[in-house]
């Protein structure tokens, strides 16, 4: 049986940002869980702002909602919850998932092809790479509106290296 890692991912409705991370498990507890989802309200623009948080009612995702309502300020945060078994109240969430795990297995397959090996997910650089796949997605994947999530998230053009993940590069300083 193949190890499998357990990845929370996010997505912010007005940029359509997107955020996903390996957390060490699933559920509550976990400051790293928390930090994570801080960082990437953050990054949105919404730190001091209300948001709502809109999730399925799996016990897992509950108790990191809970830790989150928590940590932000009293008032700040709004839980909505999808009705139970109810994949398509949740669809924008859905698609962008969708669209991480095909990011997360092409980033996979081609770090293995590159090395010449399977790679263990146990393996630390694997743990890099929900992150590094909405790095990508959101400089990269143009919406309907002809922008990426970046530029509606911080008004201009994203930059992006032209590198592989785990390409290995020598710099001349």
């Amino acid at each position: 049986l193949r190890f499998k890692w357990s990845v929370l991912v996010g997505k912010e409705k007005g940029s359509r940002s997107l955020m996903a991370s390996a957390v060490p498990n699933k559920g509550g507890g976990s400051k790293f869980v928390v930090d994570k989802c801080m960082e990437f309200i953050g990054e949105n623009g919404d730190s001091g702002n209300k948001i709502i948080v809109k999730s399925d009612q799996e016990p897992s995702i509950k108790f990191v909602i809970k830790d989150l309502v928590e940590e932000r300020i009293e008032g700040g945060t709004v839980v909505e919850e999808s009705p139970v078994q109810s994949s398509g109240s949740n669809g924008i969430v859905e698609k962008g998932v969708q669209d991480v795990e095909g990011k997360i297995r092409s980033l996979f397959l081609g770090l293995e092809e590159r090395i010449g090996r399977k790679l263990d997910a146990r393996e630390r650089i694997v743990a890099f790479i929900p992150d590094y796949a909405t790095y990508l997605l959101n400089r990269l994947s143009k919406g309907t509106d002809g922008k990426v999530a970046y530029e509606r998230m911080k008004g201009k053009k994203p930059t992006v290296m032209g590198i592989k993940f785990g390409e290995q590069k020598l710099l001349q300083i």
